[in-house]
């Protein structure tokens, strides 16, 4: 029996560029030290963090592997929330123009958010400020200053656990700040359909991000909503993803969603990708992914591996 070639990726992670706690300087040196042959640094609803990657290693060279732009923006199916990993062959700022102003009114938005955010806690009783929460945004895993323009709720949690509100990140957001609960903001986003189209319009590739999150380990809705996104033109999903890190799931659900997305996942153009969602404090840097997967990725992009 023949074995697949696998190799080393990570096509989705975060630096303090928006919700990570590390450096792109430090993931770079990581993802160097670990063999990771492709390395997309895809931060929220911003490009900073890949060309940051792209000016750093013009720079020192820290990371001889093959960096892909990339950025994880967020929209809604219904009432279902979902996480789109957008993927682009450069960093052409004429082509990404149109990307780049709806991202400047998410920043926007996210600051507007925020504060929203902090006032219904003060009126819940919670002892906490904005500046608290911009100190955050802009603090890195080891005490350094790292300014970013993204101010997003994992920022406010590591304040409430800090302070002491909450035991931990997840109980934030069970307690608080997840969709629905008492600190829950809307910010500006795009309608699913009109993400895809742009994205499209530039010669991105678009993922569906972790798809198994979010659904209250339903397979219907799992299923309703895989069928909708590729009905609507998305090019792949994160298919290669560590549930028991940061989005746990039960081991049943697991094997359930994998055997339905294997099935959908079938179809010729539908890509599988791979990425460890790492966020410095959660999730891995690098991930096994088939080299065929890979292949086809790359050449979606227009790269020739």
């Amino acid at each position: 029996m023949l074995h697949m070639k696998r190799v080393i990726v990570d096509l989705h992670c975060h630096s303090t560029n928006s919700d990570g706690t590390w450096s792109v300087e430090k993931i770079l040196g990581e993802a160097q030290s670990k063999g990771i042959e492709v390395l997309a640094i895809t931060d929220h609803d911003n490009l900073k963090g890949s060309v940051e990657a792209f000016e750093i290693n013009r720079e020192k060279n820290i990371y001889t592997g093959m960096l892909i732009p990339g950025i994880e923006i967020s929209s809604s199916v219904k009432d279902q929330k979902i996480h789109l990993l957008a993927y682009f062959q450069s960093l052409d700022n004429n082509r990404l123009t149109p990307i780049q102003d709806v991202l400047n009114k998410i920043a926007s938005s996210r600051v507007m958010r925020m504060k929203k955010m902090v006032e219904k806690a003060v009126n819940l009783g919670i002892d906490v400020s904005f500046e608290e929460v911009l100190k955050e945004a802009s603090t890195d895993s080891e005490g350094g200053i790292s300014p970013t323009d993204i101010i997003s709720r994992p920022h406010f949690a590591r304040v409430l656990v800090k302070k002491g509100f909450v035991k931990d990140l997840n109980d934030a957001f069970d307690r608080y700040l997840g969709y629905g609960k008492p600190l829950d903001v809307e910010k500006f986003s795009l309608n699913y359909q009109d993400w895809i189209d742009i994205i499209h319009n530039v010669g991105g590739v678009v993922v569906w991000a972790h798809p198994m999150h979010g659904r209250k380990e339903n397979l219907k809705t799992l299923q309703e909503l895989a069928m909708r996104l590729v009905q609507s033109g998305i090019d792949g999903i994160e298919y290669y993803y560590d549930y028991t890190q940061k989005y746990k799931v039960s081991e049943d659900y697991f094997k359930q969603g994998c055997k339905f997305l294997d099935q959908l996942l079938q179809k010729p153009r539908l890509l599988k990708t791979a990425g460890g969602d790492f966020h410095g404090d959660v999730g891995v840097l690098g991930m096994d992914m088939p080299q065929e997967d890979l292949t086809r990725f790359m050449q979606k992009l227009g790269y020739n591996p």
